[in-house]
């Protein structure tokens, strides 16, 4: 229950009932010539009036809000909202039609149950039916104007809420995207490869500028295809392949129909960085990661699970992994929550994107993300 609600059921419905009940004593005055509002004891035939006119009004008070709660679960405003204006004007109608009707007769029993209604007596209840339903109808405005007047309050914090998350996700992938550990790494491998291979050197800087290029022209882009995604995924694997070997093994299987479906830009790279971030690569336990898409559509990353509990330094291949610094890692991961910078990234970004977020599943042998990916 909203605060205003609270406040019209105090303060607004007595209001209400007392405005109705002076509405059909100035459009029918005469009706209160009858004896019972004649002489000593007619404060007692005023009294169950008054009492009758706010009973009144919080019937179609709650009727009314008893009538929009219903409809808001069956029949939003955002699904059908002629349909919806037509079935709330009828509803109220019928509501407040009953309600009116009832209370006349009640009112009229308890002052004389004998008493026979006259020609002048319909008209008069027509016109306090008709009045009343006016009434009811614009009790329902402003119920219904409190409605859309809180959605709109809620769409205002929503989008300042996305905007917000919207810079912050920007801001960690830039971090994510531009992960000096990354450079550091790569310069490394560089290093040794230069000595040894010139040409696989060359190799080497060519994808690492290709990794940076997509950084740069991709990186404002809300959407890119899987297909180029694929592209920059084999570059990162090449740039891995150098630092890893063997110990690294990395399997891509995508049906050629999927390549133009859409994901954000650097999705897959940050899964591939999160799988070797946080799990052992070395000689003994080599890390598998497996790429593909099920039947409804939807990616999977998968990687053998053997967690460590601090990041990987650059390492020659065929090497163990050395510690690289002291960051601990969660050894540990609830199911459908993601962890790390990279995960949080793309948790994010879906947020702001579709209402399937990635799915992380973590079991003693595997660690499996699940992202929706979005039909040209």
């Amino acid at each position: 229950m909203t605060s205003f609600t609270k406040w019209f059921r105090l303060v607004g419905t007595p209001l209400f009932g007392l405005l109705l009940y002076l509405i059909i004593y100035y459009i029918d005055p005469q009706s209160f010539n009858h004896a019972s509002y004649q002489g000593p004891d007619a404060w007692q035939t005023y009294c169950v009036d008054i009492c009758v006119a706010l009973g009144g009004a919080y019937l179609l008070s709650e009727s009314s809000l008893w009538t929009t709660h219903w409809l808001n679960r069956r029949m939003p405003w955002d699904q059908k909202p002629m349909l919806r204006f037509i079935t709330q004007f009828v509803a109220l109608v019928f509501d407040s039609v009953l309600i009116v009707g009832l209370l006349v007769w009640l009112l009229v029993f308890l002052e004389d149950p004998t008493y026979q209604f006259t020609e002048a007596d319909w008209l008069s209840i027509r016109q306090t039916v008709v009045f009343g339903s006016l009434m009811a109808l614009f009790l329902n405005a402003i119920h219904t104007g409190a409605y859309f007047f809180g959605r709109w309050q809620a769409s205002l914090l929503e989008t300042e809420r996305l905007k917000r998350e919207s810079v912050e996700a920007r801001y960690e992938a830039l971090k994510s995207q531009l992960d000096p550990h990354f450079l550091f790494n790569n310069l490394n491998t560089l290093t040794a490869i230069v000595e040894e291979s010139p040409r696989q050197a060359v190799d080497f800087i060519e994808n690492l500028s290709l990794v940076y290029r997509y950084v740069l022209q991709k990186r404002d882009q809300t959407l890119v295809t899987l297909d180029e995604e694929l592209d920059l995924a084999q570059a990162y694997l090449y740039l891995l392949d150098k630092r890893f070997g063997a110990n690294l093994q990395a399997e891509i299987t995508i049906p050629d129909r999927y390549r133009s479906w859409q994901l954000p830009p650097m999705t897959l790279q940050l899964l591939l960085e999160n799988a070797v971030k946080h799990n052992i690569v070395d000689r003994t336990r080599p890390l598998r990661i497996q790429l593909t898409v099920t039947d409804g559509g939807e990616l999977l990353v998968v990687n053998n699970k053997q967690k460590r509990m601090t990041s990987p330094m650059a390492v020659p291949a065929g090497a163990d992994s050395p510690v690289a610094d002291d960051v601990p890692v969660p050894s540990t991961l609830p199911k459908g929550m993601p962890s790390g910078v990279g995960l949080r990234n793309i948790h994010n970004r879906y947020r702001l994107l579709s209402e399937k977020p990635p799915v992380v599943t973590e079991t003693d042998e595997f660690f499996t993300v699940q992202l929706f990916l979005f039909r040209p």
